[in-house]
């Protein structure tokens, strides 16, 4: 994992909010998988990218290729911020990417 790679987490009674920050490689892409499939939530779920520093492209391959997997109903899930449409592909049906 990059070494200043963080996920924050922050939850109200009706959302779940991950906020990401620093520089996002393979091991931060797993580490950010296996946060969204621990978590346990009926309401929304929003990731929270405008921290985020650079993306490395293995990171990229390693978080899209396992997008399938998640453990997100549709359109639960939000990506917003400056990089959330480089990590959430165009054609995706089950998340929703929100530009801030």
């Amino acid at each position: 994992m990059a070494a200043n790679f963080k996920i924050q987490i922050f939850r109200n009674s009706e959302n779940i909010h991950l906020k990401l920050s620093g520089d996002f490689d393979g091991n931060s892409a797993y580490e950010l998988i296996n946060t969204i499939n621990g978590l346990s939530y009926k309401a929304k779920l929003f990731v929270h990218t405008s921290s985020l520093k650079q993306l490395n492209d293995f990171g990229l391959e390693v978080f899209r290729k396992n997008l399938p997997s998640l453990n997100v109903r549709p359109a639960s899930c939000w990506f917003t911020g400056d990089k959330a449409n480089e990590l959430i592909p165009d054609k995706n049906t089950t998340f929703v990417v929100a530009y801030q």
